[in-house]
């Protein structure tokens, strides 16, 4: 790939900060491509927040069973390391909301040149 086609960070990062452009909402009979949304925001990610950790005997482990509770080293309100691909993007508080255990994002980490 040559100097030209390789995108660096900056280039990626500003296509993420920047808004997309409006898009038109009349109905049509075939899928039209808008050239103004780069490719990669159809392109699917895998994103992990670990909840927390626990460490126990492998006799304790194969004594669990249905129902069984594993106590973790995090508690509601802590921080917790947020990772896109094995990548850590940003930190982020454990909470819940209604009925659903959330994190929120309280930090972004920003990359420095590789």
């Amino acid at each position: 790939m040559s100097d030209e086609e390789a995108m660096n960070n900056d280039d990626v990062d500003d296509m993420f900060d920047s808004a997309p452009a409006e898009q038109d909402t009349t109905a049509s009979d075939s899928p039209e491509i808008d050239e103004n949304v780069p490719a990669v925001h159809g392109v699917g990610l895998e994103v992990s927040a670990i909840l927390g950790t626990a460490q126990m005997p492998v006799s304790q482990l194969l004594k669990m069973g249905r129902g069984a509770v594993v106590e973790l080293d995090k508690y509601i309100g802590d921080t917790i390391d947020i990772s896109i691909n094995d990548q850590m993007i940003a930190r982020g508080e454990v909470m819940i909301k209604e009925d659903r255990l959330c994190v929120e994002i309280i930090e972004m980490i920003k990359r420095t040149g590789d």
